[in-house]
């Protein structure tokens, strides 16, 4: 069943542009910069610039990103425009940030390229477990200190939220950006609803991403004998 807009209170629906991508789950927070070469595109970006609107990222479904209008999932993130560079036959590198999560309820039109109804989704707590709290802040700091010590650097001191939406939001956004976790995974922790669900589920993904990142420093590690200091 079709939405009509104008039978709810002003705000509680929005027309979006939409850019559906393979393989990238865009969190709020999160750094995403693209590569934009299709005029159709091309055109979108120049009015969200021009207008400073965000649009929303999407993962595919079904399709592709060029050609057809492919199939998305509902559930995305509003990115805003923070750099442009222009390049030959008017293509674009532009660096976007994340920052709202929504829900697709309607395709308004597809061309030139998508555009839909979508609900903004409100952060919630939710249900924060304290466990779930300290070990994810605990497997933070573990997995910063790690990826500093792979780029060659060393942190004294890392500074973590105590806020469980913030939490939830910094550690999201640093797995995604840190290593490559299924599109499907990534997906599953966007789309849940509240911070308390997300801190369960990051509970596990980051104690894997430690693992991960640990056995990359030992193979990146030169020296294995015994130091003075």
């Amino acid at each position: 069943m079709a939405i009509n807009p104008d039978d709810f209170p002003p705000g509680t629906y929005h027309e979006l542009s939409l850019f559906p991508l393979n393989n990238v789950v865009l969190f709020p927070g999160m750094p995403l910069p693209l590569h934009i070469f299709e005029e159709r595109y091309k055109a979108m970006i120049g009015d969200c610039v021009d207008r400073d609107e965000p649009f929303g990222v999407l993962l595919i479904r079904e399709g592709n990103e060029v050609g057809e209008p492919a199939e998305p999932h509902s559930v995305g993130t509003t990115a805003r425009v923070s750099q442009v560079q222009r390049l030959q036959e008017g293509r674009l590198n532009i660096l976007t940030r994340g920052e709202t999560r929504f829900e697709l309820l309607q395709t308004v039109r597809t061309v030139p390229h998508l555009v839909g109804l979508v609900r903004y989704m409100e952060e919630d707590e939710g249900d924060v477990s304290a466990t779930a709290l300290a070990g994810v802040r605990e497997q933070f700091i573990q997995l910063q200190r790690q990826l500093t010590a792979m780029a060659g650097g060393w942190d004294r001191e890392i500074t973590v939220p105590d806020e469980p939406i913030a939490l939830a939001r910094i550690a999201s956004s640093t797995l995604a950006v840190s290593l490559p976790l299924p599109p499907d995974v990534r997906q599953s922790l966007l789309e849940t609803p509240t911070a308390g669900g997300q801190l369960e589920k990051l509970q596990t993904l980051m104690r894997q991403a430690n693992r991960i990142v640990a056995e990359q420093v030992e193979q990146n590690t030169p020296f294995k004998g015994p130091r003075l200091n």
